[in-house]
């Protein structure tokens, strides 16, 4: 058995990981429905559900610590789960009674973009409980993180088949299903969430020291820890290039230059290009849970210079290939993109996990989320004037390049630390 699915021997980690596949495809489902019913109701206006979830994420992040931070992590889990689950349907109570609106599904997409900020920190936080080897928390971070790139490939192939037999608004209450599974086994699991004093909850000053104290607590980490920091800062800003290749110039370039490949077009190129994205990001997940890297952090770079070069040379592609090669050339492109996420990924969250310990993994990766959500939130507003002036092909092509010259930068840097380190520690002792 491939080393990233062993932690599903334990039944605690079997039932946590079912519950929270079930709401990732889930929160697909949402994606894929809330964007559609959005462009149904609202037009062009339709880009607000997406743009909120940002500024939601943002707020969430840097104002609500103060609150979650005294919550035990499986009632924040669970609690969020619930709420998600009301938000999810609140769309659906509106349509039966006054018909959808543009400003349900955005109160809708605010709810679960807040409550996201809720989950996942504590569901980081957990981790290191769930599973106490230290030996095994790479595969089970790989296991858990590839819950969401599973259900990146097969959401979109879902909701194409519950679009059968189901309409599109009640794709909102698969959803809600999901959500409610998912807290459900973490209710289960409950008792195994809260070891190494996260039963405790946080202590704080009262009033408004208490509250700056909160909203200051993940930088002054990072800080503190100089190295881990560094590397989770330069995660959360390289998601803007990230999700402005992967999820807007792709879909532009394949609407302008129309590839075709023994009958696939559009839509279904499109689809093709995103499945290809998937199967790498899948792939690398299995490849980044099951490995236990010597060097770490330099390894962790390898993963943007895949990346960068999938992402440059799918948009290469376009410039220099015949239209009759182009489709199965970009699906390459982003087969080879799709593989480096998870190598940087997976490590850098076991790495997070083993420098930072209890309440402390929750705080640091939430300030993580909330650089995450401002860098998408800007990409997404700079990226219009980049289209308009440079074209969807260069814009891709500067997204891949920057994302790129961070993996070989960064690779370089780090590799001469860890060389410089390995030396010191292989170096007799003056005294011996």
């Amino acid at each position: 058995m491939l080393a990233v699915f062993r932690p599903l021997k334990d039944r605690a980690v079997q039932i946590v990981w079912s519950g929270l596949c079930t709401s990732t495809i889930g929160e697909d489902l949402f994606r894929v429905a809330s964007v559609w019913l959005a462009v149904e109701v609202a037009g062009n206006m339709a880009g607000l559900v997406t743009g909120v979830q940002y500024v939601a994420m943002l707020v969430a992040g840097l104002f609500g610590g103060v609150l979650f931070d005294r919550w035990r992590p499986d009632r924040a889990m669970i609690g969020s789960r619930a709420w998600s689950a009301a938000f999810a349907l609140l769309p659906v109570v509106g349509f039966y009674i006054s018909g959808l609106s543009i400003t349900l599904l955005i109160l809708s997409s605010v709810g679960l973009a807040a409550l996201r900020m809720v989950f996942s920190p504590a569901l980081q936080s957990t981790i290191p409980t769930l599973v106490p080897n230290r030996g095994e928390q790479q595969a089970i971070n790989g296991l858990f993180d590839a819950t969401y790139r599973i259900a990146r490939l097969v959401g979109p192939m879902v909701a194409a088949l519950l679009h059968l037999f189901l309409p599109v608004i009640h794709f909102l209450t698969a959803t809600a299903i999901g959500f409610i599974i998912s807290g459900y086994a973490l209710y289960v699991a409950r008792d195994r969430l809260t070891g190494g004093g996260l039963g405790d909850p946080v202590r704080m000053a009262p009033g408004w020291r208490g509250a700056w104290e909160a909203l200051t607590a993940g930088f002054k980490l990072m800080l503190r820890e100089k190295r881990i920091g560094t590397v989770l800062v330069t995660n959360a800003l390289l998601n803007g290039p990230w999700m402005v290749a992967l999820s807007l110039a792709i879909a532009l370039i394949i609407t302008e230059y129309r590839p075709t490949f023994m009958g696939f077009g559009d839509l279904a190129a499109y689809a093709l290009v995103m499945g290809a994205y998937g199967v790498g990001d899948v792939s690398g997940n299995i490849v980044a849970g099951s490995v236990r890297f010597g060097r770490p952090y330099s390894t962790m770079f390898l993963g943007y210079v895949a990346m960068g070069t999938g992402f440059s040379l799918l948009a290469i592609a376009v410039w220099a290939l015949p239209p009759e090669v182009l489709l199965p050339a970009m699906m390459v492109g982003a087969l080879m993109a799709g593989l480096g996420g998870p190598f940087f990924f997976v490590p850098m969250i076991t790495r997070m996990q083993t420098v930072f310990h209890g309440h402390d993994i929750a705080r640091v990766f939430r300030l993580r989320l909330v650089i995450m959500a401002g860098a998408m939130l800007v990409s997404s507003l700079i990226a219009t004037w980049f289209f308009d002036r440079l074209g969807s092909v260069a814009t891709q092509l500067g997204c891949g390049l920057v994302i790129l010259a961070v993996g070989i930068t960064g690779h370089i840097y780090y590799r001469r630390a860890e060389n410089r380190e390995a030396a010191g520690l292989a170096a007799p002792h003056p005294d011996e």
